[in-house]
């Protein structure tokens, strides 16, 4: 079990940098750059700036989660699974993950009805997929499961205290 903990905990660090440095290219390349290596912005009508605050922020929790995650997994490593320390680090990774997942579905709407109002429409289509939709539930179970983690870790010291 420690050599998987060992390969999923690199493969979450690398995740986290590749999420972080993608993102990154994405909002700092030119719309017309031509190179090697390209990542491209979609803004969805929204202005460039307000489209790069929304993907960063969304970056930033993908990647803190992704970090809490890879933590989480050096505990594993550690041989301590279901110490003290492992479960904050799920229950901190299940968190930044329902929140990547919650600002990924509610910001461009509202990012989309800030800029309608401030050009003063009094119509917008607002379009929800169903994938950013559904991403919240892998999240809420997540966090579930942490909090049947914690609550396993209080039984477990309860028993201790008994004998």
């Amino acid at each position: 079990m420690t050599r998987i903990a060992r390969v999923l905990r690199l493969v979450a660090w690398a995740g986290a940098a590749a999420c972080v440095a993608v993102t990154a290219l994405a909002v700092l390349a030119p719309p017309d750059a031509s190179s090697a290596v390209a990542a491209t912005l979609s803004t969805d009508g929204l202005p460039h700036a307000w489209a790069a605050g929304i993907a960063l922020a969304v970056a930033a929790a993908s990647a803190g989660a992704l970090a809490e995650l890879a933590r989480m997994l050096g505990r594993v490593e550690a041989g301590q699974p279901f110490s003290a320390a492992a479960i904050r680090h799920f229950r901190r990774f299940a968190g930044l993950l329902a929140l990547a997942a919650a600002l990924r579905v509610a910001l461009p709407p509202l990012a989309t009805l800030a800029a309608a109002w401030r050009e003063g429409q009094h119509a917008v289509r607002l379009a929800f997929d169903g994938g950013d939709l559904l991403a919240l539930l892998p999240a809420a179970v997540f966090f579930l499961v942490a909090r049947l983690l914690d609550e396993a870790a209080r039984l477990e010291d309860d028993s201790r205290s008994i004998v």
